[in-house]
């Protein structure tokens, strides 16, 4: 018997090459772009500086958090209509990278948040540069506004990241 009478059945030719003969090139999928949300922030960003809080029961801050935060501006020769004021409450799956797509912003401080929670790594109250953007980590307002550690802590990051 000959090698060129034999007859193979198709679905057993099918079952012994699960893959090709000759390798093909594979090409890469479609990138996924990941979807991000129109944020919604308070201020209007005019020296693209976005201050990060969370806050799951109000808006943005209650009260004494927003008069610790205008002070706090004020000592630093800025205003709300300087900075984007936005709450990761409502956005918790953005890292600062998704964060640096949605809202435009060179400076970035970030109360009570912790730096895993932004996908980085990055010291409370020392100024850490990620590409273009340098930020300042720091504690909770409620926690700074009782502390004068933290404040002063708070207050040095504040002058080398504004260049007071």
């Amino acid at each position: 018997m000959s090698l060129s009478s034999v007859q193979l059945d198709p679905y057993l030719l099918a079952k012994m090459y699960t893959q090709p003969i000759i390798p093909e090139e594979k090409q890469a999928g479609p990138v996924v772009q990941k979807e991000l949300p129109k944020v919604k922030y308070l201020g209007e960003n005019q020296k693209n500086i976005l201050l990060l809080i969370q806050n799951e029961n109000d808006a943005y801050l209650n009260d004494e958090s927003f008069n610790l935060l205008t002070n706090i501006l004020n000592a630093c020769k800025l205003g709300m209509q300087d900075v984007a004021l936005a709450n990761v409450a409502h956005y918790t799956a953005l890292s600062l990278a998704d964060w640096q797509k949605v809202i435009p912003f060179s400076r970035c401080v970030i109360f009570g948040i912790g730096p895993d929670q932004l996908a980085v790594e990055a010291p409370v109250y020392q100024l850490t540069t990620f590409g273009e953007v340098t930020a300042l980590f720091s504690h909770d307002l409620s926690f700074i506004g009782s502390d004068k550690t933290l404040k002063g802590r708070l207050w040095v990051g504040l002058q080398k990241l504004f260049n007071i």
